[in-house]
This record gives structure tokens, C-alpha cells and sequence, in this order.
């Protein structure tokens, strides 16, 4: 009898642990520089949304160029819901419908080849203006086992696949930090790459830094489904357990 309570406990504690090498990022990496591949450019795309802002000396001037009044207007509604109101989408052609302007092609071009073709053509109507190009429809969604799944916009250059684990709150105790799943949208198709978290190569794979619209997905490592049963096996094991101390009363 005392042998089986000892084999139960091992097994209960078995189904509820973590060992530390699950739960640790990069845990092969020693005092080193780890080499690491250039952030790609992404090329704007139909579909796309941008602020573009056109600035001069002259205010009223700067006004025709721009949308009107947007700051009163969307006073009322948070920054990222403004900004892609009064943002402007690229449309099917490719192009961006400014005012006075009129229609710029900026797709297939990165967002400073954009800004700079935009530039180019206000300067056939304004001696100083000065234009500035921000990419607002980079999002990434990142699902599975991380404490916060759900869609994020980045308002930087790029984004790595850590950086957007942390806007997801990092990972639980039960993500596989193994075998992360990226999906990409590609004009052939989706795209698909498996990173390990855990492996220093990452920053030279092609899934470490993001694109827009990317998904990551965390998938459950093996003893998840284990660990929720916990409390069921330890219920069993506890009936079982005090049904046999019963019977070996009953004995004596």
C-alpha cells in the first residue's frame, strides 16, 4: 500500500510541472553576437492604408493639400480609428486619390519611395512643401496559447515576432515555444514558416521579422491537455486511493 501512495504522488507530480528549458527563449545563447538578416522592405500593396500629410509655410495653404478639419472632426474617436479614417487607401490600381493632386501610383514601392514620388509631384504645385508618408495598416494577429491574443497595429518601421509576442502579453506556461507557426499572405499564396523560439537561428530566419497582416500562432505543447486533466486524475486517484484504504480495513 505505502509503495502505490508513493507511485501516485510521483505521477501527480509529473501531470502538474514544467521543466524550465520549456518556458525559456533563446536558451542556447552564450555571451555572443548573433548574427541576424536586414529587416526586408515591405512594398505598399492594394488595399493598403497611409497618412500622408503635406506641409507648408502658409497653413490655409497646407489645408488645401490635406484633409480638412480632421482634428475636430474625429475629436471624438480614439487615435488608431482616426487615423485610419482620415487615412488613404490604396486603391485597386494602385494609386492614392490626393487633394489637388489628384491620383500618385505608389504600389510596389517601399513607404520612402512612395513619400518621395508624392513629393515630387507637390512640388508641381508648391515651392516648400514638405511630405510625410506613414504606413497605418501594418497589423499583425497573433493567436494560440499567449496571454492576450487578438490583432495589433505597429507603428514602427518593423517588427520583429518577439516584439509582437509582447504586444500579446508573451506567452503562457503551455505555449510551444518550439514550433510557432507564421503565416504570410503572398501574391501566390499564403505562406507558411515554423520558428523556434528557443533557438538562437531565429534571428536569421525569415519568419523573425513581420509583414503586415502576418498571423502567428501559437500552438499548446503536449502536457496541456495532461495538466487540465490534473484535477480529474488527482480526483480519481484520491477515490481510488481511499476505496482501497476502505477495503484493507475491511480486511483487518
Amino acid at each position: 500500500m505505502r509503495k502505490f501512495l508513493i507511485i501516485i504522488g510521483v505521477l501527480i507530480a509529473s501531470v502538474s510541472c514544467n521543466r524550465k528549458t520549456q518556458l525559456v527563449y533563446l536558451n542556447d545563447v552564450t555571451n555572443e553576437t548573433l548574427g541576424a538578416i536586414k529587416a526586408p522592405v515591405y512594398l505598399i500593396k492594394p488595399g493598403d492604408v497611409l497618412s500622408i500629410q503635406i506641409y507648408t509655410q502658409d497653413p490655409n495653404i497646407s489645408q488645401l493639400f490635406n484633409l480638412a478639419n480632421t482634428q475636430n472632426t474625429y475629436a471624438s474617436y480614439n487615435t488608431e480609428i482616426s487615423s485610419y479614417i482620415t487615412g488613404f487607401s490604396v486603391n485597386d490600381s494602385g494609386q492614392v486619390n490626393l487633394p489637388v493632386i489628384g491620383k500618385v501610383k505608389i504600389s510596389e514601392l517601399s513607404v520612402r519611395d512612395a513619400q518621395e514620388s508624392i513629393q515630387q509631384a507637390a512640388n508641381k504645385y508648391l515651392k516648400d512643401a514638405l511630405v510625410v508618408v506613414k504606413l497605418l495598416s501594418f497589423r499583425v494577429t497573433v493567436l494560440g496559447e499567449v496571454k492576450r491574443p487578438g490583432t495589433y497595429t505597429n507603428y514602427k518601421d518593423n517588427l520583429n515576432i518577439f516584439e509582437a509576442i509582447g504586444l500579446a502579453g508573451d506567452l503562457s506556461d503551455f505555449g510551444e515555444r518550439s514550433n510557432v507557426l507564421v503565416l504570410r499572405n503572398t501574391p501566390k499564396g499564403v505562406k507558411t514558416f515554423r520558428v523556434n523560439l528557443q533557438d538562437k537561428n531565429i534571428v536569421t530566419s525569415e519568419g523573425f521579422f513581420l509583414q503586415p497582416n502576418d498571423t502567428v500562432i501559437v500552438e499548446p505543447r503536449k502536457g496541456k491537455v495532461m495538466a487540465l486533466n490534473t484535477p480529474n486524475i488527482q480526483l480519481l486517484l484520491s477515490t481510488l486511493t481511499t476505496v482501497l484504504l476502505f477495503l484493507n480495513f475491511l480486511k483487518k
